[in-house]
């Protein structure tokens, strides 16, 4: 039987998507001032998986899903990531979320079933101007751990410790534009109470350096970024290079309050190039919609209130 490619599929749809945000984030109306408020404390931190520097202010709480729409197309499941953060104290706070999998309508297989994932737990503080060339700096660490027996692609059935320095620098001559930086470890470590992992799992740690460019002059914005890790396995080490390109749009508050959608949503769209020394070379397109809001839009819209016109 003939194997159907679905790259041109997937190409002609990261098409579409482009062209409809371009025609879409237009310029509109400036926003009001409690729009600005809740601009600031839903205001984007991350996109796919790059962090940006920043925490929630004090006593602020918002709730974040990010599923992965790839997941459709390449896995048996599908994970829809949850996450709640809260600012305990200025300049610090806290995050815990799990990763829940559901099976796949499309794929089937060994991992067609569903779980709890993995949970993880973090912190973060911002430290502002740490390094002369930076403006923002955020320090942090994130802790994953696996729960029941999650599919491999999602935790390799180990825990894992993640400290990490997000940086920001907006150039002055092109004030639209930041560079940023990630720096992370992540480190494996062998939890006592769980069974042994799979036999096709290798431990891995892994450095990663991921500079980019972010240029967002409005709520449309496009990234180019290059990330290398450093991979050491029981045995051996090696290289990771990996090249990503693609865009971004936070999509208005006003636009999702008349669609009647509590939150910000942000739809991100990637090409991506992978080399990673003695495996094939690879590459595809990436979608993640980011979805965030605060406890008190979710109360205010189980009330069956406008959050904006409240404020």
């Amino acid at each position: 039987m003939p194997h159907l490619s679905l790259q041109p599929v997937w190409r002609a749809l990261a098409a579409a998507c482009l062209a409809l945000l371009a025609n879409s984030a237009g310029a509109g109306e400036p926003p009001s001032a409690p729009e600005r408020v809740m601009e600031r404390v839903l205001r984007m931190t991350e996109f796919l998986d790059t962090m940006l520097p920043g925490v929630l202010d004090e006593h602020n709480m918002t709730f974040h899903f990010r599923p992965k729409f790839s997941d459709l197309r390449d896995e048996e499941y599908m994970r829809f990531p949850l996450e709640i953060r809260y600012g305990i104290k200025r300049n610090w706070e806290l995050s815990a979320g799990v990763t829940p999998h559901i099976p796949s309508p499309f794929n089937s297989g060994r991992d067609h079933r569903w779980g709890a994932g993995e949970a993880k737990f973090g912190t973060r503080h911002d430290v502002g101007r740490l390094v002369g060339f930076f403006d923002e700096t955020t320090i942090g660490v994130e802790t994953r751990a696996p729960l029941g027996n999650p599919p491999i692609e999602l935790n390799d059935h180990y825990a894992h410790i993640k400290p990490f320095v997000a940086a920001a620098h907006t150039l002055s001559i092109w004030p639209s534009t930041t560079f940023y930086a990630n720096l992370s470890y992540d480190r494996s470590v062998t939890l006592t109470t769980r069974d042994a992992p799979p036999p096709e799992v290798v431990r891995r740690h892994v450095i990663e350096v991921a500079p980019g460019i972010l240029y967002k002059p409005s709520q449309l914005g496009y990234f180019t970024e290059y990330r290398f890790q450093h991979i050491a396995e029981p045995d051996a080490w090696h290289l990771r290079h990996e090249f990503r390109a693609g865009t971004i749009w936070d999509i208005p508050l006003k636009r999702t309050e008349k669609w009647r959608l509590p939150g910000k949503w942000q739809l991100e769209l990637a090409y991506r190039y992978i080399h990673e020394e003695g495996r094939d070379r690879g590459h595809g397109i990436l979608t993640r919609v980011n979805w965030r809001t605060s406890l008190r839009e979710v109360i205010e819209h189980a009330n069956g209130k406008n959050s904006l016109s409240r404020r």
